[in-house]
């Protein structure tokens, strides 16, 4: 059975390298997390899909190291209609309520 994905949260995504030629040769995306598991990754060249499934560069057959790292935030919860329509215009503005003069007593 396969694991769920938290509807958001942060995610970290970067560049997958070789130790050997330095040539980037895919991305990977997943959760932040001890052990980096890729919920995705994608390959530059389809052909090299094999290679790095093995985590192993095409073109040297060095191992494969994420680099360029960078936090993300995701967020995949479903959008109501009210979100998915445009809003038009501008917002009307918001004006504080004006002070009472106060009563005076004669």
């Amino acid at each position: 059975m396969q694991e769920q994905l938290p509807l958001s949260g942060w995610e970290v995504r970067g560049d997958l390298a070789c130790l050997l030629c330095s040539r980037t040769v895919a991305s990977a995306q997943g959760p932040r997390a001890r052990k980096f598991q890729p919920t995705s990754i994608r390959v530059i060249r389809p052909e090299h899909a094999s290679a790095v499934q093995q985590m192993r560069c095409p073109y040297c057959s060095g191992r494969l190291w994420l680099q360029d790292t960078e936090e993300i935030f995701v967020d995949r919860r479903p959008l109501s209609a009210e979100e998915l329509r445009p809003r038009r215009g501008r917002p009307p503005k918001v004006r504080p309520a004006a002070p009472q003069p106060a009563a005076r007593a004669s």
